[in-house]
């Protein structure tokens, strides 16, 4: 994955498999993680970390 400024995303936080599920479902569980750029140190929260797939859009929230 890469950041739109061009550096590679390093993967900061993944989310832990819930302790509930079979070994089964535990295999095709996918998990999501939060990256975050090296360079101008952007976050992106909720990206897929099973499966290979692109980045998640996520929407802009206002800090309170």
């Amino acid at each position: 994955m890469f950041c739109e400024c061009g550096e590679v995303l390093l993967v900061i936080a993944v989310e832990e498999l819930p302790e509930n599920l079979s070994i089964r479902q535990k295999l095709n569980y996918r998990r999501i993680c939060d990256v975050q750029c090296p360079g101008c140190k952007k976050v992106y929260y909720s990206q897929p970390y099973d499966g290979g797939e692109g980045l998640n859009e996520v929407k802009h929230t206002k800090r309170i």
